[in-house]
């Protein structure tokens, strides 16, 4: 009798450790916009920023380029403080903004935002073509300001 309490006692600790280790793994899930997309951008070349606004009506979209170097930094500063957890899609939203970086002309990075909660990336020229693609959920550090003033 007791050798089956110390296997059911066994059991039920290997059973927490392997509960406690999935948790801890699956929370430590979030990563910084940095780690998600700024890996192959070198941003002191960065020298274009592309952004088309789009909503329901295609007819109001509208696209803006940006090459400043004062506005393309405030872009990258504000992206560089989200903090994104991996999502299988992004919701729909009435407004989205599809955005370009360039590098010496050459398309390096595309964001897609849809909303305040949703965001896509794309690497251009990716060396692994499955990892290319991928959406994020905005977990924090979203400004949904900056985007739209570059607009007025």
């Amino acid at each position: 009798m007791k050798i089956q309490k110390k296997y059911a006692l066994s059991f039920i600790i290997i059973f927490i450790v392997i509960v406690v280790a999935g948790v801890i793994f699956t929370s430590k899930t979030t990563i910084s916009f940095k780690e998600a997309a700024l890996g192959q951008v070198n941003l002191e070349e960065i020298d274009t920023i592309e952004i088309i606004k789009s909503d329901d009506n295609s007819a109001n979209e509208k696209k803006i380029t940006l090459s400043d170097p004062k506005a393309i930094n405030q872009i990258i500063n504000v992206f560089s403080q989200l903090q994104l957890k991996k999502s299988n899609s992004g919701t729909h939203s009435s407004d989205s903004y599809w955005i370009t970086i360039k590098s010496k002309q050459e398309r390096k990075l595309g964001l897609t935002i849809l909303g305040e909660k949703n965001l896509v990336v794309y690497k251009y020229n990716s060396t692994a073509p499955k990892n290319s693609f991928v959406s994020y959920e905005i977990i924090s550090g979203y400004n949904g300001n900056i985007i739209p003033n570059f607009f007025e």
